[in-house]
């Protein structure tokens, strides 16, 4: 029974600091309660992709979602920035995690060009800070204004010869993407200090 209790006690001291490793360490904002508000103030503009390259227009957030037995469990982001044709300004469309991975790199040539409905923050379009190559108003989902963006992508589906089959799909953001995206920018990307001043 000593040998349980040794056991016992001693995965419950590899909980509680695994548990004080992820309070110290994972930077997180209460962000999931945000989400709703953040979309219902967002604000649909229509846009132009320029094409051009420059430095850093394709980057990524990475970021700390948690602690399992003292291996950090990371998060990531797909960004495009480009400017927009109308305004001059720079815009970074941002795909977190499985929807980065997956549509990141089609989109870039599918937009390439092209006009965009996009939905974005009016603190950022109405604030000068933004707006710049450094600082580029973030853009989380966006339609075709005459496009629809569909391209043929593997399924999750095989066929007889176990290839995975391809079907057409559109690379625009889904509302469900939509949603996470915000909600992973608000709860780990977006500055404590500055979330505070947003939703305090």
């Amino acid at each position: 029974m000593k040998i349980v209790y040794r056991i016992l006690g001693l995965v419950c001291i590899i909980l509680i600091l695994n548990l004080l490793a992820t309070w110290i360490f994972v930077n997180k904002n209460n962000g999931k309660d945000f989400v709703e508000k953040y979309i219902s103030s967002s604000k649909e503009i229509k846009i132009k992709v320029k094409k051009e390259s420059f430095d850093d227009m394709f980057d990524g957030y990475s970021y700390l979602k948690q602690i399992i037995i003292f291996k950090g469990i990371f998060g990531n982001s797909s960004n495009y920035t480009f400017r927009d044709e109308y305004s001059g300004k720079f815009y970074k469309i941002v795909r977190f995690d499985k929807y980065g991975n997956k549509f990141s790199h089609p989109q870039t040539y599918l937009i390439d060009n092209k006009e965009l409905n996009v939905k974005i923050d009016p603190f950022q379009i109405n604030n000068p800070s933004f707006g710049t190559k450094e600082n580029p108003i973030l853009v989380f989902s966006y339609k075709g204004v005459n496009n629809d963006f569909i391209m043929d992508m593997d399924i999750d589906e095989k066929d007889e010869n176990g290839v995975y089959k391809q079907a057409p799909i559109s690379i625009a953001p889904t509302e469900e993407e939509y949603h996470y995206n915000v909600e992973k920018y608000l709860t780990y990307i977006i500055p404590k200090e500055e979330f505070k001043k947003r939703f305090k």
